[in-house]
């Protein structure tokens, strides 16, 4: 469903993805973890369409980001790693904006609001102005908007930065749902306890490039560490 392809990035002299490769299936869970300046927040700023690759390409269900952006775009739900909330807008106008972004009707948005509100203690708050509400609020309205328009890949760049405790464990709940009906998710977080609890697999990115990819259980066979849990299998492999 997410296919990353070849995909190059430079800025100038400077590479910030190289020759990546990546592919996440339907109902899969993919987590891009690596240092900072390992080229993470490009590679999810190419596959969403916020740049244009160098070299390469990033296919959503088949249709390709650079070539045929609004078909691929589509079918993206993307939580970027700041929340990005117009911020003379309430929440509920916010959220409506993006659902006609999307080509969804007004009471398509309407019954889909309604429905979504409840995944977050939000709603106290949903008709006031973006601009007063905290940075957890923000992320969790990013969330909701990320989902509105039923998305059949969602790509996360530091999913739960900014939310209390309860809101986390509510954030990996969406993410298990979202994948079990069907979805794809591609994350990138330096939240490696995150990584541990819902990655299917996880690819280790260093210099731009991947070095490492596979599930946890195989991440530990390949280090030949039984027992290591995610943080030492990252320093090993990214040292």
């Amino acid at each position: 469903m997410l296919t990353i392809q070849n995909l190059t990035k430079k800025f100038g002299e400077i590479t910030a993805v190289n020759n990546l490769n990546i592919e996440v299936k339907e109902g899969e869970i993919y987590a891009l973890i690596g240092p900072n300046g390992s080229g993470k927040t490009t590679t999810v700023k190419v596959a969403t369409g916020l740049y244009n690759p160098t070299e390469g390409d990033v296919l959503i269900g088949g249709a390709s980001i650079a070539r045929e952006p609004e078909k691929a775009k589509a079918q993206i739900g993307y939580i970027p790693d700041e929340p990005f909330v117009y911020e003379r807008m309430t929440g509920r106008e916010f959220l409506h904006f993006v659902g006609a972004i999307f080509g969804m009707s007004a009471a398509m948005r309407e019954e889909k609001i309604k429905k979504l509100l409840p995944l977050f203690p939000i709603e106290p708050v949903i008709d006031e102005f973006v601009e007063n509400y905290s940075r957890g609020n923000k992320q969790k309205v990013s969330i909701i908007a990320a989902l509105l328009h039923e998305p059949k890949v969602l790509i996360i760049d530091e999913p739960i930065v900014g939310l209390d405790p309860e809101s986390a464990a509510k954030a990996k709940e969406i993410v298990f749902d979202f994948a079990k009906k069907g979805g794809t998710v591609f994350v990138c977080t330096h939240t490696l306890s995150f990584v541990e609890a819902v990655a299917d697999r996880i690819g280790l990115l260093k210099e731009g490039k991947l070095i490492k990819e596979g599930s946890l259980n195989e991440l530990r066979q390949i280090a030949g560490k039984q027992q290591a849990g995610l943080e030492e299998l990252y320093l090993h492999f990214t040292r």
